[in-house]
């Protein structure tokens, strides 16, 4: 659990919204790279799966509910579009 932990503030740290963008390439390699790095007993697997699945129900939740930043191209330059949560608690409003 605190490999999880320690995964999702590194997440946090680049801009999660940007992230979350991407949050099925995020957590396939999170969880492949918990895999590798507790492969070898039973209990070190059993570790890498939960964590993988905590991560993976985390950036579900945060996607659900804060939404986030897609790249979208304009011209020869990308910028970030801010794309507003489909169903969850929407911010703008209870500001």
């Amino acid at each position: 659990m605190a490999s999880a932990i320690a995964i999702l503030f590194m997440l946090f740290k680049l801009d999660i919204k940007k992230v979350l963008a991407f949050d099925v390439f995020v957590d396939i390699g999170a969880s492949f790279l918990l895999i590798i790095m507790f492969a070898g007993t039973f209990a070190g697997m059993m570790a890498a799966v939960i964590a993988g699945a905590i991560i993976s129900i985390a950036l579900y939740c945060m996607k659900k509910l804060m939404g986030c930043k897609k790249p979208q191209r304009n011209g020869f330059r990308w910028q970030w579009v801010n794309v507003p949560p489909r169903n969850g608690f929407n911010h703008a409003t209870y500001q």
